[in-house]
């Protein structure tokens, strides 16, 4: 057994090392700034009691983590990328784990269709793609974004565990399955809100691998079996709407927000769903075509079912994908599930917020995309030599892809020089580019990519801001002022730039002083 898994786990990590290696030696970039560099309750574990009432609450354990990696790494980024590349290795480790059982339970349960060999070779090959695909580096690489990855380790645990549990012959390790299962669970939803959608994975585990035909829900045991998973899922959404301070009725009916993915767009609940349906297109165009990857996307909002078109496509393309899993579970149950993982883990982007587009949220999609892609293609492919040839070349390709779009994390300047090549009519890009370059003291670049970003969003006081503090940096304090003051008047509770203009006014008294 040691010789089977040692050298492939060995091979996991050193390609993961070739990949994720450079990202050691990069720096801080965009969300880092606010949950490192700016904010002082990760510095002392005196404090460490005021990030529950502060920070988000959702967010809790990925920020005890930081907080953790600031007692040991201070303000260096090295250990916080490592930190972030181990979790990345856990969580491919999770998918071999996961993809392992549900093989076995598809041997377990007969399907008729199993690929010779597929339960031993296809669950490493589905990590291996997990791990080298190019969509997970804005959740590796990208440090804040640990609460993805993070709650996906938890998530696929939970998952793993409960089927584990599931298939368990002894009583006892039945009960001690369960319990860590829901454990991870709650580790989950204290890390970000995609693991609220756990009970209803459950569920579709239930009904596409061990309740096919639905003969075991009249049967009263197992309905019985359902009430622990039901109080959770009721558990999960209270705990969820308490942690963010709102209820259902806010989140969809009342919801109303400046777009922060493309300036000028108002987004309501309705629009934003609507919106998520394009946004699901992309994201499977990211797992099949990952090109021209971007940080901040320029996405405006879709304003009903036909504008633009593909918001159409993307209901439609759901839809199949429902009618497949009910279509393809009994004969293909792996696949069946593999698509409703994609569904499920997806489900959660339809809470309204201002950003309607990320490509951290594929990295847990992706296991779902890859189980059902992979089981596909062993099954078209019924010549092993073919198959294996065809699944290195794309392991290989996207390999180097990841390794490229990494390059493009190394600092906050090559990466908003990135985003304003790929969203050049979007404000915050250029204020992000500015900002930048003004830390470098290339303030006459700043000077320009602020301009840029006011000359796109008029109203964008973030903007007049960074632009006031980088004329303050240069030491031009009445151009600043005038910034500061600016950006004030646009949005009055801006606290930021009342501390800058003070620390404009305490210039000017010290100069006044000196003469």
């Amino acid at each position: 057994m040691a010789s089977y898994y040692f050298p492939r786990c060995l091979g996991l990590i050193l390609i993961g090392l070739l990949i994720y290696a450079q990202t050691f030696q990069f720096g801080f970039v965009f969300d880092d700034n606010f949950f490192i560099l700016d904010t002082p309750y990760i510095r002392s574990f005196e404090n460490i009691n005021q990030i529950w009432a502060i920070l988000p609450r959702t967010r809790m354990v990925g920020i005890y983590s930081l907080a953790l990696n600031y007692h040991i790494n201070q303000l260096f980024p090295q250990g916080y990328h490592i930190f972030n590349f181990v979790v990345h290795l856990l969580a491919t480790g999770l998918v071999w784990a996961l993809a392992t059982v549900l093989f076995e339970i598809e041997g377990w349960v007969p399907s008729g269709s199993r690929p010779k060999g597929a339960n031993q070779e296809l669950p490493f090959v589905i990590a291996l793609f997990f791990l080298v695909h190019p969509c997970q580096t804005q959740a590796v690489t990208y440090i804040s974004q640990r609460f993805e990855s993070m709650a996906t380790v938890f998530y696929l645990a939970s998952i793993y565990f409960y089927l584990g549990g599931r298939i368990a012959s002894s009583q006892r390790h039945k009960i001690f399955l369960l319990a860590a299962s829901v454990v991870f669970a709650i580790l989950g939803i204290f890390t970000k809100e995609v693991a609220v959608t756990i009970p209803l994975m459950v569920w579709a585990a239930e009904a596409i691998l061990f309740n096919r035909d639905g003969s075991n829900f009249k049967k009263f045991p197992s309905r019985l079996f359902y009430f622990p998973i039901i109080g959770l899922g009721v558990l999960f959404i209270f705990l969820l709407m308490k942690m963010v301070h709102t209820n259902l009725n806010n989140l969809f009916l009342h919801f109303s927000a400046s777009s922060g993915s493309y300036d000028g767009d108002v987004i309501t609940g309705g629009k934003y769903v609507l919106t998520q349906m394009r946004v699901f297109l992309t994201f499977l165009r990211l797992l099949i075509l990952p090109m021209n990857q971007n940080l901040d996307y320029d996405y405006p909002v879709s304003t009903d079912f036909f504008n633009p078109p593909l918001t159409m496509v993307g209901l439609c393309v759901v839809g199949f994908m429902v009618f497949l899993i009910f279509k393809l579970r009994h004969r293909w149950p792996l696949i069946a599930f593999g698509l409703a993982w994609i569904l499920i883990t997806f489900s959660i982007n339809i809470v309204p917020r201002a950003n309607v587009i990320f490509e951290h949220k594929l990295y847990l999609i992706s296991f779902g995309f890859f189980l059902t892609s992979i089981c596909a293609l062993s099954m078209i492919i019924k010549d092993r030599k073919i198959l294996i040839g065809l699944l290195i070349t794309l392991i290989a390709v996207l390999s180097v892809v990841s390794y490229n779009r990494n390059q493009v994390w190394k600092n906050e300047e090559t990466l908003w020089e990135d985003v304003t090549r790929k969203s050049p009519h979007k404000a915050r890009a250029f204020d992000g580019l500015g900002v930048a370059y003004a830390k470098e003291g290339q303030f006459e670049r700043a000077f320009l990519a602020f301009n840029k970003a006011i000359e796109i969003k008029p109203d964008f006081a973030e903007g007049y801001n960074n632009r006031g503090n980088a004329y303050r940096h240069q030491g031009n304090y009445t151009q600043a002022l005038i910034d500061f003051n600016k950006a004030i008047a646009l949005e009055p509770n801006y606290f930021q730039a009342y501390v800058n203009r003070a620390e404009v006014y305490k210039k000017y008294r010290e100069i006044s002083g000196q003469h």
